[in-house]
């Protein structure tokens, strides 16, 4: 009978209101949850009659679900300070996929898999854009996100050298300035490079770049030899500097120890002398130890030694490591007119690659980074462009997606960028439970692309993106639907009663 039928549609129809709100207001504290509505609309009418002007006289069939609509507003962000949470605020979608399906979330509450993989909280990878050395390729195919938890950035070898100073136009000749800057080799090594200023006259300087290189003791205790690689490029000769402060401690023939100076090695002494100098101050002393050579390693064997301080030696440089340089009456930086390129330092002791620097005397703007003015000479700030090679520390995603990993060396690596989906029809999309949907041909497929491009939102790296349910309003609906829903069973007793005074009328 239709006047069961019809209340029964309302009761189907409000039932499934209630669930909506109920499921809105349960996921009140769902990260990146978007509510939902119902909506209604009448099912068909069947015509009984006409009017007496012909209007149709119709009579209802009750209600049904036309719609459930989802509100894709944003939710409140929220910071968390954890690394691996991001907000998105705006339009679009973070992809994520299980190795084939991709399907898009609003939900940044990421993990870390063991592998350093970016993770959703049901385990399907984070999809972006892959970093090739640092540089984001967002034309490439989308991978899933790996941070280098763990792994050790390779070191850079120094490129680039570069020093802002003022010389004193009025030095004397001989008057010098020493500047220091810390540049690495191919293996990470630090080496203290000296940039030395001597002025030669009126307007004009000379300069001078060494690269002391600290030789490090090889110690074999077991063996009772402590060894120094001079590194000279596999050549027998080693050019060293002419001061050394290490010290050299052993037994004597009556097992008394005793300590030594090293002698002071002069420049261009082949390293065949230097061991028979040493040799000789070790017999001085009384010390039992014999010195040996072997290629550019020098080995001490003895009983008990001992060492302390440092060898040091001059690697092998190339002639620009030597010149002049001469400034206008204005103080203008003239000769050289460009940077000085073509620097290099062979014989590295750690058997590094040959070291090569380009001198940067002029900034990218042209203007010089020397100047001579009536003042002390002084150099107020250096440049270099290496760094040594150093374990992952961190990572935190910027507002653009990028997700920029930190190592303990100082430096920062760009290892991905978040992408973003959205699609044409955002109603069309299929919900999926944990925050996930799904493309359909009603919601057109996804269209990729990086935050704050093509109308896509930004992110916030450390928070979470909260539910967009607003409690006064579903608390309004709960109301009007627990209405409707009682107005449909009233009408549903009342019809009940009809029909027993109308069988009892029949009796």
């Amino acid at each position: 009978m239709a006047s069961f039928y019809i209340p029964l549609t309302g009761l189907n129809a409000d039932s499934t209101a209630l669930n909506t709100i109920a499921n809105n207001l349960a996921n009140m504290n769902t990260t990146g949850y978007k509510a939902k509505s119902v909506n209604f609309s009448d099912l068909f009418y069947q015509q009984i009659g006409e009017a007496g002007s012909g209007d149709p006289i119709q009579r209802g069939s009750g209600t049904q679900v036309a719609s459930i609509e989802t509100d894709f507003s944003n939710g409140s962000p929220n910071s968390t300070g954890v690394d691996t949470n991001v907000a998105l605020q705006g339009n679009g979608f973070f992809v994520v996929g299980d190795g084939g399906n991709m399907l898009l979330t609003r939900a940044g509450d990421f993990s870390l898999d063991q592998n350093g993989n970016l993770i959703t909280a049901d385990g399907l990878s984070v999809m972006g854009f892959p970093a090739i050395n640092g540089k984001v390729d967002a034309t490439a195919p989308l991978t899933a996100i790996h941070i280098p938890v763990g792994e050790t950035e390779l070191p850079s070898a120094t490129s680039t050298l570069g020093m802002i100073a003022t010389l004193n136009s009025s030095a004397q000749v001989g008057d010098s300035l020493p500047g220091t800057v810390q540049v690495y080799d191919s293996l990470g090594s630090s080496y203290q490079a000296t940039v030395k200023y001597t002025k030669t006259g009126t307007n004009n300087w000379s300069y001078s770049i060494t690269l002391p290189d600290k030789l490090a003791a090889a110690v074999n205790a077991s063996a009772g030899t402590i060894s120094y690689n001079f590194g000279s490029s596999g050549a027998a000769v080693a050019t060293v500097d002419p001061t050394t402060n290490l010290t050299v401690t052993g037994l004597n023939g009556a097992g008394v120890s005793s300590t030594i100076n090293a002698p002071a090695v002069q420049a261009g002494e082949s390293i065949g002398n230097y061991a028979a100098a040493l040799q000789s101050a070790l017999n001085a002393a009384g010390i039992t130890a014999t010195v040996t050579t072997s290629g550019s390693q020098l080995t001490i064997t003895g009983t008990n030694l001992t060492t302390s301080g440092d060898v040091v030696q001059d690697p092998v440089a190339s002639a620009p490591t030597t010149g002049s340089l001469t400034f206008d009456s204005n103080g203008n930086l003239v000769t050289p007119s460009t940077n000085i390129t073509g620097i290099t330092f062979s014989g590295l002791s750690d058997g590094a690659s040959n070291m090569n620097l380009t001198w940067e005397l002029y900034g990218a703007d042209g203007s010089a980074n020397l100047s001579q003015v009536d003042q002390t000479s002084a150099v107020s700030s250096t440049s270099q462009n290496g760094f040594a090679s150093g374990t992952y520390r961190g990572f935190s995603i910027g507002a653009d997606g990028t997700v920029t990993a930190t190592f303990k060396n100082g430096q920062k690596l760009n290892v991905g960028q978040l992408a973003l989906g959205n699609v044409v029809n955002l109603q069309g999309l299929k919900s999926l439970g944990n925050g996930e949907f799904e493309t359909t041909l009603a919601s057109g497929p996804a269209t990729i692309g990086i935050s704050g491009t093509s109308g896509l939102g930004t992110m916030q790296g450390g928070a979470l993106e909260g539910s967009n349910v607003n409690i006064s309003a579903e608390f309004s609906k709960l109301i009007i639907a627990q209405r409707a829903f009682e107005a449909n069973s009233k009408a549903i007793t009342t019809f009940d009663t009809v029909t027993q005074q109308t069988i009892n009328m029949i009796r």
